[in-house]
């Protein structure tokens, strides 16, 4: 199916001057974007996040070798948190496992922000912890800017879920730390498209991507593998996001 899609060209349909036009729309737009980057400060400080996303959203257009390869930081969590992590998880009933969350790519999986209280401390370690880094790395402002959009416990499993295809994730930056010790587990790891490599972890550490980078979970051959994964947004479009719902209930009682 790749092959076929590979093949495919949407634009072998345009004419040479439909091809002209939608070049020259392109070239203004990224003057556009350029000139309108301009005025802004250099410091992700004193940018609006808006701004700020303006900007990750520019690098993406306007330079594609920017933000490709998953960044790695180590000891982000300490074994003993992780260890206590794991026997919360194992605590937990069955019932309390989601596999229909994500219909694109099921995940057997704990959403520990609001569903599972007993884990919800999480959030708080990753915050404190990790959001810095991200912010730092992608130009964001470090307290005020970024979301969670999702967090969430993945389970792996040799005699049952063994991994992920490979896919995007719908937000603006991902992040996954390996719970589980590294000899819990054989095979594992994460491959990234961008740099054509797999990433594997030890206890604790964590890697983190845009979001828009092809990955997949390598299946694991022995044992399970538990790891900590991350959606992360805009505040500002996490709030867009929450306000479309009520806004199309609102249009459905006036029509």
């Amino acid at each position: 199916m790749k092959e076929e899609e590979d093949d495919f060209n949407f634009f072998d349909d345009f004419s040479s001057d439909e091809a002209l036009i939608n070049n020259e729309r392109r070239a203004r737009m990224q003057t556009s974007l350029k000139n309108k980057l301009a005025k802004f400060s250099n410091d992700p400080l004193k940018r609006t996040t808006q701004e700020n996303r303006t900007v990750f959203n520019r690098n993406r257009l306007l330079d594609p070798g920017h933000f490709q390869t998953p960044q790695k930081r180590q000891h982000v969590f300490t074994q003993t948190e992780c260890n206590t992590i794991l026997n919360q998880c194992r605590e937990l009933t069955t019932t309390e496992w989601t596999t229909a969350r994500h219909s694109a790519f099921p995940t057997t999986d704990i959403p520990i922000r609001d569903a599972i209280a007993t884990l919800a401390y999480i959030t708080d370690m990753v915050r404190e912890r990790l959001f810095p880094q991200l912010a730092s790395y992608f130009g964001f402002h470090p307290t005020r800017d970024l979301d969670f959009r999702d967090v969430f416990i993945v389970k792996y499993a040799a005699d049952a879920q063994r991994g992920l295809k490979l896919h995007t994730d719908g937000c603006l930056v991902s992040f996954n730390i390996l719970i589980s010790h590294q000899d819990d587990f054989e095979g594992g790891g994460t491959y990234f498209e961008s740099i054509d490599d797999d990433v594997h972890l030890t206890q604790g550490d964590c890697v983190f991507h845009d979001a828009r980078i092809m990955h997949r979970g390598i299946d694991i051959t022995r044992g399970a593998r538990y790891i900590l994964v991350g959606f992360v947004d805009t505040v500002d479009t996490l709030a867009k996001d929450k306000m479309a719902p009520k806004k199309n209930l609102r249009e459905q009682h006036i029509l």
